[in-house]
């Protein structure tokens, strides 16, 4: 029976590791283009596979009102996973602390730091957007860290 209960402390020990591990970076982008014409251009111009997916559903507590932030995916041949979110709906902002930008691009897997000023800068000239910049997480309050990260 002991040993039985070493097992599980130590199962609950490796999920916690790995759920901990989650890394990813952030950019955060400015543009007046809706959430499917940005997606097109990224595709298009740098290659994404950006497809729709699963809508973020947020409920406001004292008025009742849902709003809702689209969601696209793309991954690349090196398994790294691209998701991009709208920051804004009709009546909300998803993440308050920055609510100044229009999307954010979550990039989880490998990418090293001159790759991410790389893709940041390329973001930046495209037509249509009006800023492109890395975002520190420091910066975020763990209720918006939640919302990105799963």
């Amino acid at each position: 029976m002991k040993m039985g209960f070493e097992k599980r402390t130590l199962l609950k020990a490796k999920v916690h590791t790995l759920s901990g591990e989650k890394d990813y970076k952030l950019i955060g982008i400015a543009s007046h283009l809706s959430d499917y014409k940005l997606s097109w251009l990224l595709n298009e111009e740098l290659d994404f596979k950006f497809r729709q997916s699963e809508e973020i559903i947020f409920e406001a507590y004292k008025s009742l009102e849902t709003s809702k932030f689209s969601v696209y995916k793309s991954e690349d041949e090196n398994d790294t996973i691209y998701t991009l979110f709208s920051n804004r709906s009709d009546m909300a902002i998803l993440v308050k602390a920055l609510k100044n930008i229009d999307y954010i691009l979550k990039i989880e897997g490998e990418l090293s730091n001159p790759q991410l000023l790389e893709l940041v800068e390329k973001i930046k000239k495209l037509k249509h957007i009006l800023t492109a910049f890395e975002i520190d997480q420091n910066s975020l309050k763990s209720k918006e860290k939640e919302l990105i990260s799963n």
